[in-house]
């Protein structure tokens, strides 16, 4: 049986960390680093000119709007998945990352996360670091401002509350290190916590 063709990657980071990322990427197998630039053309023109399969956003970069270009990647490039890298853990900064339509999520500093949310999201799943799933149940459990009792379905037709399992699920993944995958959620239940998100717009 052949082995299974490597993860064609493309990163757009910070310019302090490009050295360090290169490093981790290129020693990670199966995955083949075409590019790490930290300019927002650039990463476009290598997503135009190759068959990339992810794209791994770096959300510390003072030099360019990583939600923006998370936006654009998903709109110009829909067939390509997303893993975006934060140091933040303010709820402002994960939900709009969710709103951009990111399809993993990692903390700074999870190397081992960053290798599984890679393969992850290239199957179809969204991958929540642990240390983010926390902070999105933080917002859920303590926030001063009455959460939505009710969502609606793209239909328009049918409000229900969130389930208890998806609650449930969150906090599996909070607690834990997503040995075998347990950081794996479908993409939906994202989009289901979009309506926890902070009131206030992001900054």
């Amino acid at each position: 049986m052949a082995n299974a063709a490597p993860i064609q990657l493309v990163a757009l980071v910070a310019r302090q960390s490009a050295l360090t990322l290169k490093g981790i990427l290129s020693a990670i197998p199966g995955i083949s680093l075409v590019g790490a630039v930290t300019q927002e053309p650039e990463v476009m023109e290598l997503l135009r000119d190759n068959q990339i399969d992810v794209a791994l956003v770096d959300l510390g970069s003072h030099e360019v709007d990583g939600i923006q270009v998370t936006r654009q990647i998903r709109q110009l490039h829909p067939s390509v998945r997303v893993v975006v890298a934060t140091a933040s853990t303010a709820p402002k900064h994960i939900f709009a990352a969710m709103d951009a339509g990111a399809d993993g999520y990692v903390l700074h500093g999870n190397r081992s996360g960053l290798e599984v949310a890679i393969r992850s999201i290239k199957l179809g799943a969204v991958w929540l670091d642990p240390g983010i799933a926390t902070q999105v149940l933080d917002v859920m459990t303590s926030t001063t401002t009455p959460l939505p009792t009710t969502r609606v379905l793209p239909t328009g037709l049918l409000r229900i509350p969130l389930l208890p399992e998806e609650k449930d699920l969150l906090t599996e993944v909070a607690q834990s290190n997503c040995v075998d995958g347990v950081c794996m959620v479908d993409p939906s239940f994202v989009a289901r916590l979009k309506q926890f998100a902070p009131s206030e717009a992001p900054a």
